[in-house]
């Protein structure tokens, strides 16, 4: 939405849509496309005052899907259907990925595996129910990379991280 405010900015201020897509490298259809409403109001620019929040307010009664995701998301109204069901399988828990196969597979749901995670965020950040837990200690790859695992091979060499092959039969 901030290019469309930068837009409408550059609108008010007297610029042509040329200049506009100069400027801010967005197609003339786009902008012609996105100015209708304006014009069709009979707004006319007015340099000296540009209220951001008046214009927010405008673009968002125009456009609502550039505010609300859930108004341009098609698929969301049948993700949602499930919504009880995707909690309860965050809870378990169960990976976006699983939980997308399961809606495919299980509940006949045609969506990808980026629709759902990007449905979940949203939701869940509407609602402040998601909590990101700590991850735990951290080692250094430093740390990691200098120690050495010892393992024994079928016919008794030895492998370590640093030196992955010492004896004839893994090769």
């Amino acid at each position: 939405m901030t290019d469309f405010v930068e837009m409408f900015r550059h609108w008010n201020a007297g610029r042509s849509q040329v200049q506009i897509n100069e400027a801010l490298n967005i197609d003339r259809k786009t902008i012609r496309k996105y100015l209708a409403p304006a014009l069709a109001e009979g707004l006319q620019p007015c340099p000296e005052v540009f209220d951001e929040e008046l214009w927010r307010a405008r673009i968002g009664r125009w456009f609502p899907e550039l505010v609300d995701p859930a108004a341009r998301a098609l698929t969301w109204r049948l993700i949602a259907t499930h919504h009880q069901w995707i909690i309860d399988q965050l809870k378990v828990p169960v990976t976006v990925a699983t939980i997308a196969q399961r809606l495919r597979d299980d509940h006949h749901v045609d969506v990808s595996e980026s629709t759902v995670r990007h449905y979940i965020t949203t939701t869940f950040a509407k609602i402040g129910s998601r909590r990101r837990r700590p991850r735990g200690v951290v080692r250094s790859s430093r740390a990691v990379r200098l120690r050495s695992i010892t393992a024994s091979s079928a016919c008794g060499g030895t492998w370590t991280r640093d030196a992955v092959s010492r004896c004839g039969c893994s090769r």
